[in-house]
């Protein structure tokens, strides 16, 4: 109920600014009107809107019923204060600027998106992990390996226990033959990092202190009633360790283009200003 609630006010505060554009027009009765308030009036089409997909007819009634007695109610209130409030000019102030600072902020990250986030090279990325991947670090603890799970009744289980462990071409080739028949799930990520607790979360396993697991163990094997869970860790790196290049690489960029903002935007306003100059669209007057 609370949910409802809120998507309700949430709709209505958005409709506030849509229906205040209609203030003191003519009421079209071609749009199917609902209900006017003073000069404000609220159609059907602004209800169609705002109710979510997927109720059923009588919860879309419910919503469009407490929609209106709520859109009623805020657009009371809002003529109520406009005529009372002694501040307007103030506020006018405070909105413009607001409006301002919001359509330069979606702006400027559009421009990081775009231009910025485009423009970075490999070689730029690998710089400034070097430069700092000794404050980079993991936070969990991550392997490359495989993953495999096998029915118990399996007649290749004992195959698959040998060549799981082996780790050769010709040994996951066996593995990914026969997967198909006998595997409910196979994954391999020998050539990437994955978190090892993302894979020991499908595997019916206590093992208290992972971190000290994976410092003396090669493999994990479990089993229940049902099937036979083998990990084989080609590689691991703990939490705490320099986070590896390939691992963090989306966030990475994330981070360089954070870094180079400041320097990117000054830059887009220094040439803004120049093209301003040479078109004559800046004015200075003498004192």
């Amino acid at each position: 109920m609370k949910k409802t609630i809120t998507i309700v006010i949430t709709a209505i505060l958005l409709c506030l600014f849509s229906c205040s554009e209609k203030k003191g027009e003519s009421v079209d009765m071609n749009q199917s009107p609902i209900v006017t308030v003073n000069e404000n009036t609220l159609y059907k089409a602004d209800i169609e809107t705002v109710i979510p997909k997927g109720l059923s007819k009588e919860d879309s009634t419910k919503y469009a019923s407490t929609y209106i007695d709520m859109w009623i109610g805020e657009q009371l209130m809002y003529d109520k204060a406009q005529q009372n409030i002694t501040n307007k000019d103030e506020i006018n102030t405070l909105v413009e600027n607001y409006r301002k600072s919001l359509i330069s902020n979606t702006y400027q990250e559009q421009l990081l998106k775009q231009q910025l986030s485009q423009s970075i090279s490999e070689n730029e990325l690998k710089t400034f992990y070097e430069q700092n991947k000794d404050k980079i670090k993991l936070e969990d603890n991550i392997i490359k390996g495989l993953f495999l799970k096998i029915p118990v009744e399996s007649s290749q289980l004992k195959n698959f226990e040998k060549w799981y462990k082996q780790g050769t071409s010709d040994a996951i080739e066996n593995i990914e033959k026969n997967t198909l028949q006998n595997a409910v799930a196979y994954e391999y990520f020998y050539d990437r990092w994955v978190d090892f607790d993302d894979i020991m979360d499908n595997i019916p396993s206590d093992i208290a202190d992972r971190g000290q697991f994976l410092k003396t163990n090669k493999n994990v094997e479990a089993k229940d009633s049902a099937f036979v869970y083998l990990v084989n860790i080609k590689e691991y790196k703990l939490g705490g360790d320099e986070a590896p290049y390939e691992y963090v690489k989306t966030q990475l960029k994330e981070i360089f283009i954070e870094h180079r903002k400041a320097d990117f935007l000054k830059q887009v306003q220094k040439d803004l200003y120049e093209k301003a100059i040479a078109e004559d669209e800046i004015k200075f007057y003498n004192k």
